[in-house]
């Protein structure tokens, strides 16, 4: 008995570790397939890694990317994790990712900016390939082709202790999937061009979030013009104030609203908020007439209507 008691840890030990070896061969394999569909799309001329490896709570955890999209730009990531991956479809109906520092390789051209400071000077430093930026992005999304092709996406990305930025999106009837298997870029575009006269758009939501790139972007202002902080956010602000004197009539108390939005944004370390719930479950196709003719008609407030725009400041 207590021989027994001995061997089944290690048995079961032994066996775990078989699982997870064949875990991450597979997790490769998989990975190894799914980037060479994204290459033969024509959406990237190069895709790899220097290692992928199964967690013991599924996530797939990804190091070294280097991708090469179709225009030839070149750009690394220190770490991807994959997290509720779809891998039996070809287009897969639910993913999430997380990705952590970018790198963009030496020789990339230098970006030229008409004000800079010492600060901002240093941050743009950090793009020459030699170090990450400290940029965050989370993506997921959950698609149903048996539901209308809805598809429900969440797009995360922001820096630490400078701004943060979500997009929600829901759309319906285009067919991702059959998309997906097209081959020829510029087939592709057609195909999808044609599938957005059909889609429905019923909801998009923007929000960013300032905790402290507000007030990096005064400074440096401030520090090129020899003035405070205070004195560019008032003027910032007067010029948000003002944006009702270029709308039109219709659009005049819309315009105050958002002036007064944006205004309380300038304030710092808020979040602003914009949404759009179209009419009629968002179909281009039903949209497309009335949006037209009242922009024939300048009947812009119509448009907002059509659309359901709203935006706060909270």
């Amino acid at each position: 008995m207590k021989k027994l008691l001995l061997i089944i840890p290690v048995v079961l030990i032994a066996a775990f570790a078989g699982l997870y070896f064949y875990a991450n061969r597979e997790t490769e394999n998989q990975l190894d397939i799914y980037i060479q569909r994204a290459v033969a799309s024509g959406a990237y001329n190069d895709i790899h890694y220097e290692s992928a490896e199964f967690g013991v709570n599924g996530t797939i955890t990804i190091t070294g990317l280097n991708v090469t999209d179709a225009s030839n730009f070149n750009y690394l990531v220190d770490q991807v994790q994959l997290s509720d991956m779809d891998f039996i479809n070809p287009f897969p109906r639910s993913i999430s990712i997380t990705a952590n520092g970018f790198r963009f390789p030496e020789g990339a051209p230098e970006l030229q900016l008409p004000l800079s400071s010492p600060e901002l000077e240093n941050f743009l430093g950090l793009i020459d390939g030699t170090q990450s930026v400290p940029l965050e992005i989370q993506y997921s999304h959950q698609y149903d082709p048996r539901n209308n092709e809805e598809f429900n996406s969440t797009i995360n990305l922001g820096i630490p202790d400078s701004f943060a930025m979500r997009i929600d999106s829901s759309t319906r009837n285009i067919p991702y999937e059959t998309l997906s298997l097209i081959s020829d870029p510029a087939e592709a575009q057609a195909a999808f061009n044609t599938a957005l006269m059909a889609a429905e758009v019923p909801v998009f939501s923007l929000s960013i979030s300032d905790f402290g790139i507000l007030e990096g972007l005064l400074a440096n202002q401030a520090n090129q013009q020899s003035r405070s902080i205070e004195e560019i956010r008032s003027e910032f602000m007067s010029m948000t104030q003002s944006l009702f004197l270029f709308a039109p009539a219709d659009l005049q108390a819309q315009a105050i609203d958002l002036g007064n939005q944006l205004t309380a944004f300038l304030e710092g370390d808020r979040t602003f908020n914009l949404a759009i719930r179209p009419d009629m479950s968002g179909s281009i196709q039903q949209l497309q007439g009335p949006i037209m003719g009242a922009f024939f008609n300048n009947d812009y407030a119509q448009i907002i209507d059509l659309l359901n725009l709203e935006f706060y400041t909270e």
